[in-house]
Order: C-alpha cells, then structure tokens, then sequence
C-alpha cells in the first residue's frame, strides 16, 4: 500500500504555503520540508506558523487539486443525474476537518461550520463530481459565509 503523508502551512517569512514534510519541535516551532526541484534530492527547510498548519487528506477533488484539512469545499449530497425523486443535489459549502470520532477527513455542513458526524469526506469524493475545493480558511475565510448557491 502505498500513500501520500503531506502537511502544508504558511511560511513565516513571506506567508507563502508550503507542502511537504513536517517536523513540530518541543518547542512549537514547526518546520516543512520540501523537495527542491533543482538541485534534485535537496530538501528545502521552511519554518511555517503552526496555526496554518493542514494535513493532505489523501483525496483530491473533482479537478484533480489536493483536499486538505480546513480547506473550504463546494459538495452536494447526490450527483446531478441521481434517479431517485427526492435527489439533494443542492451545492453546499463546507469545511475540511479531521473527525477523531470517525477517524477520517469529514465535511462541515453549512455555513454555520456544524460538524455533522455522517459527513465523511470519502462518501462524496467517492461518487466523482461532487466535491470541488474553493478556497481554504486561512485565505478565504469569507467563503463560509455563502451557505448555498
């Protein structure tokens, strides 16, 4: 089996976001390594704030970008072309967030950010075209203020 383990976090020196690696020393101070792309096999060490810290979830969206943690979605319950009458294909904005009750990466519903335990973020990336990532709340932290379209 094989998995991509990335972090991603803020630069403090120009607030850049970087993804790789991640080190978080005793004394707070986190560190992402990253892999230069010239020279090859050289790690680049950047020191990021700790409160923009966000871990890959392993999935990407329906464009291919990498989810991660606390990025903002646009998902539905059902495809569009669901056959069943009472389909909910209404696009909702919601959350990335890690549920330690379900051990996995869920989606908040709503703009009220309420962290609904049946919300897992494989149930929807599962099924394609259903989760697109638009944002995260460090740089875009207005977007969860749009509950639906």
């Amino acid at each position: 089996m094989s998995r991509e383990i990335l972090f991603r976090g803020k630069r403090t020196d120009n607030g850049e976001w970087v993804e790789g690696c991640m080190i978080k020393y005793p004394s707070g101070k986190v560190e992402v390594f990253k892999k230069c792309e010239e020279p090859p096999d050289v790690l680049l060490r950047c020191e990021v704030d700790p409160d923009t810290l966000c871990q890959y979830t392993g999935l990407t969206d329906k464009n291919g970008k990498k989810i991660w943690e606390n990025d903002i979605v646009k998902y539905q319950f059902d495809n569009d072309d669901c056959p069943f009458p009472n389909k909910h294909t209404e696009k909702i904005i919601g959350r990335i967030f890690f549920s330690d009750f379900r051990a996995s990466f869920s989606v908040t519903a709503g703009r009220k950010g309420s962290s609904s335990i049946n919300n897992d973020l494989f149930r929807y990336v599962r099924n394609g075209n259903r989760v697109e990532v638009i944002g995260n709340i460090f740089d875009n932290p207005e977007l969860l203020e749009v509950e639906h379209e």
